[in-house]
């Protein structure tokens, strides 16, 4: 019996996120009201409402037939590269998938076998990045980026030079922030191109306007992730494009086919959709949403001026409290009490990876509805006054 293999190893970050939901239903079933998640991933009716009444969009094949990326001509990938980085320069290629988990997946095969010895994930960063690289047995470690005194971000740079990492996984937008990085910061990651240092960009929830690759051009040694409806929130027709370099791509054609199989019917939509002219008006649409329900969570930081925010352009940014101290455990946090009170459920940033130097701190979603948000964050802001 003591050598019996677990049922299923624990991913913590899951974990955490179930501890959550179960003070959310647990308070519903104790007082009858609803708590409201102000970090979630999903949109608000309003919201949703206004995406649907931009979005038209035609199913492009047969429902029929498999659907694989390599069957794409190189029209349609040359058009797809240009206009995700602004150049269609003849070194580099794409290779379509459905999401950017499964690029995720297909990205720690390729680094396995080709030998990539000692990885590192920049953090805050999606939480199944480091699942799905240690599940491949890779040796991988975390940096975190750094929040200063006057709220500038920082990579590691010396850390990671001095660890002798050969992968750099980065996130842009720093993850659940909106914050891009800076010219000072980009000049140290282009020196960790000049390293030799193999650059893995998640731009899956950039901004289309806002893009980090074309800075890091004309070095081959990137491998970029794109997921342009991850932006709009349209999370159920979507596509992710893995950006490298032609042989990289014929690569990942192959294995994408083991791993994830043909492209669903809903990304060969959301393909073709990209690339005609209503995206732009679905993107229109979103933006203006964003800047204006921003510009109330501003006002709100106004009137509660310990919290504030540093994002810029995305479905969500971190509000940092900085009364607060910073909090590792939900326990410690009292979440529970927390939410009771104020019927809020938030994801604070040491889930997500969040460093000390960011303090307390927690993500909310800008594609809710403002009245919503405006009243539970609030709630939030009031009760740590």
């Amino acid at each position: 019996e003591e050598n019996m293999k677990p049922d299923r190893i624990l991913i913590p970050h899951l974990e955490e996120i179930k501890e959550i939901r179960k003070f959310e239903q647990d308070i519903l079933k104790e007082t009858n009201i609803p708590v409201v998640d102000i970090s979630h991933w999903n949109s608000g009716n309003t919201y949703k409402d206004i995406i649907l009444s931009q979005y038209t969009a035609d199913i492009p094949l047969n429902i029929s037939d498999y659907h694989y990326s390599y069957e794409y001509d190189n029209v349609i990938k040359r058009k797809a590269v240009h206009r995700l980085i602004g150049t269609s320069a003849n070194n580099l290629d794409c290779v379509f998938t459905c999401n950017a988990t499964s690029a995720i997946c297909c990205i720690a095969d390729y680094l396995k076998k080709q030998g990539y010895h000692k990885i590192c994930i920049l953090e805050p960063a999606y939480f199944s990045v480091y699942a799905c690289l240690s599940s491949f047995n890779l040796n991988v470690c975390k940096e975190t980026i750094i929040l200063d005194n006057v709220g500038n971000v920082e990579v590691p740079y010396d850390s990671i030079i001095q660890n002798k990492y050969d992968v750099v996984w980065i996130t842009s937008p720093i993850f659940s922030t909106g914050i891009y990085f800076t010219k000072k910061q980009i000049t140290y990651i282009n020196a960790l191109l000049q390293k030799g240092i193999l650059l893995i960009i998640d731009e899956s929830a950039a901004s289309p306007n806002c893009p980090l690759t074309p800075s890091l051009l004309p070095n081959e040694n990137i491998i970029s992730i794109f997921s342009p409806h991850k932006y709009l929130a349209l999370n159920s027709i979507k596509f992710a494009a893995i950006i490298c370099t032609k042989s990289a791509c014929k690569y990942f054609e192959d294995w994408i086919d083991v791993f994830i199989g043909a492209l669903p019917l809903s990304t060969c939509t959301a393909i073709k959709h990209y690339l005609s002219p209503n995206y732009n008006l679905c993107l229109n649409a979103h933006d203006k949403y964003i800047k204006s329900n921003i510009l109330q969570v501003q006002e709100l930081c106004t009137l509660f001026p310990d919290n504030s925010y540093n994002g810029i352009a995305s479905n969500y940014i971190t509000i940092c409290n900085k009364k607060c101290s910073y909090i590792n455990s939900l326990k410690y946090l009292d979440m529970f009490n927390i939410m009771r009170q104020t019927h809020v459920s938030f994801v604070p940033g040491y889930i997500n990876g969040f460093s000390e130097s960011w303090g307390f701190c927690y993500r909310i979603n800008l594609t809710l509805d403002i009245h919503i948000l405006k009243n539970y964050l609030g709630r939030l802001f009031n009760y740590f006054a």
